[in-house]
């Protein structure tokens, strides 16, 4: 029956698609998540037969010792013996979450290798037959890049336009496995370090890579999102940053820098298994001309919104949605500030609704200062530099004065 396919979404009447769950038996991503959706596992079973599937104790939570594991794929071994009607597909048990190797996870299921009625991922034959030396498919990765659907020439001439438009970012700037839940995002994703060396050694692939890479680096513009749009700006932070794992103080690290403020993808790294050093909040800068910087980064809004966030700036003690009405002198002198001939009926009209509580257009506003550091600021601060609050509340911005500077 070949290897497990690296992405299931449907099964024969036959087949039983095997999975790694958790000591509770909340079966959320991946393939768990998959099992409960499609395949009939249920909520707080740890073990065994569930529906189409079959789930197997990997993870048992942070800082808590597994016990031995080989005691729970013994048993499932001993099922499928037993049911020799069924086929039952192994996924990547273990290698998710829970942080097991491929070569460790392998070894548990070194007797399934000969059972006619399993199948096991590629990886964990590749460490059962060849001595933990993985054969990666790289191939899959050529074969798109050569497809008229969006090949490599395609992609580097979009990025050479500074502006993407095709469907090839995961087999251009392919991206760690376990993202993502989409059928390319599986297929087209990298196991771990090794393939990703592998890759980057790839004769052809690792060219590419590096080439589109640093034409990319050589755009004027200093936004990955204007280039390449959301979420795909994301996924290229992901690439990036499994690929300065892999190859430290190199280009990746530049675009990294360039685009994303030194900041790697923090999933990516969780996925690799490495820390990231907790980020730092830097000063923000208001500069004469009215410009928001943070460092050597603009954020660039439009002249309302920015007024917007000026306003909020101004009142560290926030500001009630319903009393708006009260700024709006305020805000007006701010975009006047901004655009001192830009005061005409239509603007007038934008500050009487976003000071107006009962219309959408400051959460509407909002959103678009929350778009505008999204791609700048690390996740894990970004709430401390835009507005938020509480429904009913008072809204504002929490980033300590301090750090703040007026020109």
């Amino acid at each position: 029956m070949g290897y497990t396919p690296d992405y299931i979404d449907t099964l024969l009447p036959n087949q039983v698609f095997v999975f790694g769950s958790n000591a509770l038996g909340y079966h959320t991503g991946g393939a768990s998540g998959m099992a409960r959706k499609r395949f009939g596992a249920v909520w707080g079973q740890l073990e065994g037969i569930q529906g189409q599937s079959y789930a197997i104790p990997v993870d048992f939570g942070k800082g808590n010792v597994a016990p031995d594991i080989q005691p729970y794929v013994d048993r499932f071994i001993s099922y499928a013996k037993s049911h020799p009607e069924n086929h039952f597909l192994v996924t990547r048990v273990g290698c998710g979450i829970a942080g097991f190797t491929d070569q460790e996870m392998a070894n548990y299921f070194r007797e399934a290798l000969s059972m006619n009625n399993v199948s096991l991922p590629r990886s964990f034959v590749n460490a059962l037959q060849n001595n933990g030396k993985t054969d990666f498919d790289l191939e899959r990765f050529v074969k798109a890049q050569g497809s008229d659907a969006g090949s490599y020439q395609q992609a580097l001439e979009e990025i050479k336009s500074g502006h993407r438009s095709g469907k090839w970012i995961w087999y251009v700037f392919p991206q760690i496995k376990g993202l993502g839940h989409s059928h390319n995002s599986e297929y087209y994703g990298i196991s771990g370090e090794d393939e990703a060396r592998a890759y980057l050694s790839h004769p052809v692939l690792g060219e590419r890579l590096k080439e589109i890479t640093v034409t990319f680096l050589k755009l004027e513009s200093h936004s990955a999102y204007s280039v390449l749009g959301r979420p795909e700006d994301i996924k290229v932070q992901s690439c990036m940053t499994l690929f300065d794992v892999v190859s430290p103080h190199d280009i990746f690290e530049e675009v990294l820098n360039k685009y994303y403020d030194g900041n790697r993808c923090p999933k990516t790294m969780r996925r690799i298994g490495i820390r990231q050093a907790r980020p730092t909040m830097k000063k923000l800068t208001i500069t004469k001309d009215c410009r928001i910087m943070l460092g050597d980064k603009e954020i660039k809004m439009e002249p309302i919104v920015k007024a917007v966030y000026l306003l909020f700036l101004n009142h560290p003690e926030g500001i009630a949605f319903k009393c708006l009405p009260d700024y709006r002198e305020e805000l007006t002198r701010i975009y006047v500030k901004l655009k001192p001939l830009g005061l005409n009926e239509r603007v007038i009209r934008s500050i009487e609704d976003v000071t107006n509580p009962l219309l959408n257009s400051i959460n509407e506003k909002c959103s678009r200062i929350r778009a505008a550091f999204t791609t700048i600021v690390d996740a894990s601060l970004l709430d401390q530099y835009i507005i938020i609050g509480k429904s009913g509340e008072a809204k504002k911005i929490s980033l300590p004065r301090e750090l703040v500077v007026w020109e």
